[in-house]
């Protein structure tokens, strides 16, 4: 029962009335306190009785109590058996939850492929419980969380918080984590990657006679370095970037004895070596229209550093000008072609004939330049064939696809791209070939090797690119591409076409004819492969889980050919056609779930800390080992003990009906009232409490 008010007036006329009733008594008091005492209390139970006091009687149901279990299923709790052993623990927990009376159990699974968030499971799960109803909570999960942070800032429950870990004691893992890990290099240089390798779990104490772990390096599927390392502390690998464009490095530690997961064995790192400066070697012969063409592309690419000579007259000329008098520089051959060719990532000879000013000996260290991963690129005209041609250097012509088979062809002709063309990324998708501009001079060859991916008339090879070693040649058989930048006869992609020539022989990733590639979109795997093949073999895709499949690829356009795997597994996948390899991943490409899998309870034992729960480990000796259930006061400290869990009974209610009463009739009221007054009357007349009788 309970007393609440209803004034028979509004909140200021109470108050007013209040306030004139206490001027009233105390004024009463001080004239007579012995009358004033009765008038006070009279004159109290008049405003006592304008404020309307009633009793308020409620209709209540008891509500039962409620244990919460929460169930981790996150993807770590598949390992080692622990998803069998939470199953059979909330089964029988909620059995001994289920025979206690006014109980009622509810249990909240929670978890995800990616990460665990137990403490935002709790809170969540807490929204749709009402806390005056709550008797405890059971956390039936491996420990491992990601918010752990948020335990300790987590606001305290009044009902217990029960921690029972499904991991076994005597389990143990190895990780393997970056500390170190640059997204970007510089091509030709080396990056230091550092990581350090951790043996977790009470297993360790079993193996602490093994103080190192074997830790491979690959790039790009290809190992570079495999060593010992020490573990528990950080080491390092120097990678050498040794191609421009995205590699992925991958350090995979060796696998532990009785280790829970060798998913965290490795590391993925994907970096992008990047050329600090593209520089270019311009050699430029004869002048023509043309001239200009290559100079102006190369100048207008702000990445390309361009060293540019145009050989005017042999060395040896003398026609008896002052030397003081000459425009002319002395060429440095030797400079050039000697000390420091192997500092440029591309050399163009353009319309180039021997003249005398290199020798032989400068002709071979430019094949052996092209041999050791440089790139050569030659622009002829007419000076291509006849004795002075570049093909006619023995030491040269080795590295060339095609030598010249005799005089220009002096006709008007469309540049066309060849079925091979249509397929090489080079010459695929060049805008508007319907329309071209003509051309009027090409360089007739006997092709000897390489991939011809334009023609001319008579389907005459007009461009042809090569592999030698590991470097690149081309070799384009015109000089006539200075039409297209005029806009002769409608023009043509020029610019377009010299910058993908220019950049497939320095190795830009974007423009290999070979790739394979590996992508996700939302919950599905796309594999793609590009190549100049007409059809292609199966991809090898290896999964998360390890096992291999053979993928079969559609073709999508020429050339490139592809797959999609819907609700793809998430994690990282690896793929190897022939020599190409690649890897990618259906969401994260490092799991959290898996960063961290041996069982523990440190991270939630802040929550059971300040709610006065138990942890308890579930597994021993490859039983499911459940505490005890008590009901324990509310008041009570201790609400867990070694092998019990106590459940704190909240007696919870539900207000059926409310039924308002007066405290008292009105006419005890008055009458109440009119005996104080009486009396009142009495003692300021003399006749009550007085000695004397009256007269």
């Amino acid at each position: 029962m309970n007393i609440v008010f209803d004034p028979w007036l509004p909140q200021w006329a109470l108050i007013a009335v209040l306030i004139t009733g206490a001027a009233f008594m105390l004024l009463g008091l001080v004239r007579n306190w012995k009358s004033g005492l009765p008038r006070a209390i009279a004159l109290a139970l008049i405003v006592l009785l304008i404020a309307n006091p009633l009793r308020r009687e409620a209709e209540t149901t008891p509500l039962n109590d409620i244990a919460l279990i929460l169930l981790d299923e996150s993807a770590s709790q598949s390992l080692d058996g622990r998803d069998a052993v939470s199953l059979d623990a909330a089964a029988e927990l909620e059995a001994r939850l289920e025979n206690i009376d006014g109980l009622e159990t509810v249990i909240s699974r929670y978890g995800g492929a990616d990460e665990t968030r137990s403490v935002g499971a709790l809170s969540q799960a807490l929204a749709d419980i009402p806390r005056q109803r709550l008797a405890g909570v059971f956390f039936i999960t491996d420990g491992q969380t990601a918010d752990a942070q948020d335990a300790d800032i987590f606001p305290a429950t009044e009902a217990p918080v029960h921690l029972m870990t499904t991991g076994d004691e005597d389990e143990s893992d190895r990780k393997i984590e970056l500390t170190n890990a640059p997204r970007y290099g510089i091509v030709r240089q080396s990056v230091r990657v550092t990581f350090r390798v951790d043996d977790l779990g009470a297993g360790e104490i079993l193996l602490s006679d093994q103080q190192t772990a074997q830790v491979t390096l690959r790039i790009d599927g290809e190992e570079i370095i495999s060593e010992p390392v020490p573990v528990g502390t950080e080491a390092g690998f120097d990678v050498p970037l040794n191609r421009p464009g995205r590699m992925i490095i991958e350090l995979e530690a060796e696998t532990r004895r009785g280790e829970l997961t060798t998913r965290n064995n490795i590391a993925v790192l994907p970096i992008t070596a990047v050329r600090d400066r593209l520089r270019v070697l311009l050699i430029s012969g004869e002048p023509h229209p043309g001239e200009r063409v290559w100079r102006n592309l190369l100048k207008s690419d702000a990445a390309v550093d361009l060293v540019h000579f145009t050989i005017l007259r042999p060395i040896d000329k003398n026609d008896g000008t002052p030397v003081d008098e000459l425009a002319l520089i002395p060429f440095p051959q030797d400079e050039l072609f000697i000390d420091k060719l192997e500092e440029f990532d591309l050399l163009i000879f353009d319309r180039y004939a021997y003249r005398g000013v290199l020798s032989s000996f400068h002709f071979d260290n430019i094949a052996r330049f092209v041999d050791n991963g440089g790139a050569v690129l030659i622009a002829s005209g007419p000076e291509y064939n006849g004795s002075l041609s570049l093909a006619g250097r023995r030491n040269l012509s080795f590295i060339l696809p095609a030598l010249p088979s005799g005089a220009a062809i002096e006709e008007t002709f469309r540049p066309e791209v060849t079925e091979l063309g249509e397929r090489h990324p080079v010459t695929a998708n060049l805008p508007d070939q319907d329309i071209w501009g003509r051309w009027i001079r090409l360089m007739p060859v006997l092709q000897t090797r390489g991939q011809t991916l334009m023609s001319g008339p008579d389907a005459e090879p007009l461009l042809i690119l090569d592999r030698i070693g590991d470097g690149r040649v081309g070799l384009f058989l015109s000089d006539h591409v200075w039409l297209w930048a005029r806009g002769f006869d409608g023009g043509g992609p020029h610019a377009e076409l010299l910058r993908r020539i220019a950049h497939w022989l320095m190795k830009e990733p974007e423009l290999e004819e070979e790739a394979l590639a590996l992508g996700a979109d939302g919950q599905s795997l796309i594999i793609e492969r590009r190549t100049v093949e007409e059809s292609v073999s199966p991809v090898a895709l290896t999964m998360p889980d390890g096992e291999t499949r053979e993928i079969e690829l559609s073709e999508t356009a020429p050339g490139e050919f592809a797959a999609r795997i819907d609700d793809a597994p998430r994690g990282l996948y690896r793929a190897t056609s022939g020599d190409l390899f690649a890897i990618g991943s259906v969401g994260l490409e490092t799991v959290p779930e898996f960063e961290n899998v041996v069982s523990t309870s440190l991270q939630l034992e802040p929550l059971t800390e300040r709610s006065g729960g138990g942890v308890f480990m579930l597994r021993e000796r490859e039983t499911t080992n459940l505490p005890d259930i008590r009901l324990v006061r509310p008041n009570s400290v201790e609400r867990a003990g070694e092998n019990w869990a106590g459940l704190v009974p909240r007696g919870a209610e539900r207000v059926n009906s409310v039924k308002d009463a007066p405290l008292a009739s009105s006419y005890i009221w008055l009458a109440v009232i009119a005996l104080l007054l009486l009396a009142a009357w009495t003692i300021e007349g003399g006749h009550f409490l007085s000695r004397k009788p009256p007269r």
